[in-house]
């Protein structure tokens, strides 16, 4: 198994399922939906539908507002075809519950076999922040997304993989070295 997910971490997004504008896309128009945009694609009414919609030109916050720019520059040279209607992000059930959406990195590292204990992965950028899943010893660890700071430490969104097939995912503040992890791939 390590061998195998050694080699999914070493090829990056384009075996791993290349869904990084498709990511970046929902975590933009999620923003969005969060201030009652109404969709007029069929990419955006199939992933976020219209219920409780109230307008097409909606006012954001300036912590949404300063996202969103983060966003932007993510996105450059990004095309998704919004005629479609749906995404390649393997944890999208998993990114509806989130409270922190995560914005994707154009680079990826992994933790081949978690050594540490159980760490719980979280909704959101807190340790106060419900936990969806439990990082085990290991574990093949993913990150491939940028880091949140929130109260004075460093949040990781990450994904866990088992011969390439998603397992779980969250938030967690996590220590890689080789002394946690028993190989580094990235």
């Amino acid at each position: 198994m390590r061998l195998s997910a050694l080699a999914f971490l070493a090829a990056g997004p384009a075996l791993a399922g290349d869904g990084y504008c498709d990511e970046l896309w929902f975590t933009r128009n999620a923003i969005f939906h969060e201030v009652g945009y109404c969709f007029g694609s069929p990419l955006g009414q199939a992933v976020f539908g219209n219920d409780g919609c109230t307008t097409k030109t909606p006012d954001l916050s300036a912590a949404q507002a300063a996202r969103l720019e983060r966003m932007t520059t993510a996105e450059d040279g990004c095309v998704v075809d919004s005629n479609r209607t749906s995404l390649d992000i393997p944890d999208l059930d998993i990114r509806r519950r989130l409270a922190v959406l995560p914005i994707r990195s154009d680079g990826e590292s992994g933790c081949i076999g978690w050594k540490g204990g159980p760490v719980a992965l979280r909704t959101g950028t807190s340790q106060a922040a419900e936990p969806l899943f439990t990082l085990a010893p290991g574990d093949v660890v993913l990150f491939s997304h940028e880091v949140e700071p929130a109260g004075g430490q460093t949040w990781d969104y990450v994904q866990v993989y088992d011969e390439g097939v998603l397992l779980k995912a969250g938030w967690t503040v996590i220590e890689v070295s080789p002394a946690t992890c028993e190989g580094l791939a990235g």
